[in-house]
């Protein structure tokens, strides 16, 4: 694995029981840079970026994270030690559909415990950090506030400082504005924004096209049992080479939008080559929050 490469799936297959979910994958994934998985539901994009941190295993392949080696169950080697996978998970940061918050706990205390907890640090040095993160993304007025005070795109933004208290060299969201009405959306793709601007390197699984073609470098289109397509997100997303990728992103075109033309794609908002692919009036709103700050 060349030194840059930060993650790297090679052949990797995963099935639960018979249904094979997808098979001979392969990817590399270099620091700094932000990938977006796209694809239909059900095609295996939220198993395959759990099968990187070992939330679920996998058959066939290996996947290699920042030095660690995680072989398929099948391939006659043994598994990671406890240990090992303590580590891997401590430097893999996740964020969830679902926020995951300690309901009993306030903001400040859910993003404390884990350094606290794992790494060993000091309640000072815990909290002094906690502070630091909930300024970063506009949330440090409301760190004694309980879950159940936070409106979904606060809980959100909570569970993204939480990963990023442990210092992950890599952070994994699964569609993160997924549960999110859409007026909360805006927020929380500002500050995974801010994230791919000083440069961490990122895994995202999402429906929010434009936002991918903004601040990914990569776009990933699984569909049918593997990788459809995979190159530059502006290539992907404007001029998909291959039939599969084209009807998916059509698809969401005709979700989105209704007439596939030029001139609904320039209004509604959706892919058309000859416009330049994805285009939307509304990911301006999203820049706004990030420019004012998010509050």
């Amino acid at each position: 694995m060349s030194s840059d490469v930060v993650v790297e799936l090679d052949g990797v297959r995963k099935c639960f029981g018979p249904r094979v979910i997808f098979d001979d994958v392969s990817l590399s994934v270099h620091r700094s840079e932000v990938v977006a998985v796209i694809g239909p539901s059900g095609a295996g994009k939220s198993t395959l970026i759990r099968c990187i941190n070992q939330l679920n295993t996998f058959e066939k392949g290996v996947i290699r994270v920042l030095g660690h080696e995680v072989y398929g169950t099948e391939e006659g080697r043994p598994p990671l030690r406890r240990d090992d996978l303590r580590r891997l998970r401590t430097e893999i940061g996740m964020v969830f559909q679902t926020f995951n918050l300690f309901p009993h706990l306030s903001v400040m205390k859910n993003v404390m415990l884990a350094p606290q907890r794992v790494k060993g640090r000091s309640e000072a040095e815990a909290a002094a950090q906690a502070q630091e993160l909930l300024e970063m993304i506009g949330l440090s007025h409301r760190k004694d506030a309980y879950p159940r005070q936070l409106s979904g795109g606060e809980q959100q933004r909570v569970a993204i400082c939480r990963a990023l208290a442990m210092e992950p060299e890599v952070m994994l969201f699964d569609e993160p504005t997924s549960m999110l009405d859409p007026e909360l959306v805006g927020e929380v793709l500002a500050a995974i924004r801010r994230l791919a601007v000083d440069g961490m390197t990122m895994i995202l699984v999402t429906h929010e096209m434009m936002f991918a073609k903004e601040i990914a470098d990569t776009v990933v289109v699984v569909a049918d049992g593997g990788i459809a397509e995979m190159g530059p997100a502006k290539e992907v997303l404007s001029t998909p080479k291959t039939e599969r990728a084209r009807s998916f992103l059509e698809r969401v075109l005709l979700h989105t939008g209704g007439d596939t033309g030029p001139q609904a794609a320039a209004s509604e908002g959706g892919f058309d080559a000859a416009s330049g692919g994805f285009d939307d009036p509304t990911l301006s709103w999203s820049r706004e929050v990030d420019e004012k700050g998010l509050r």
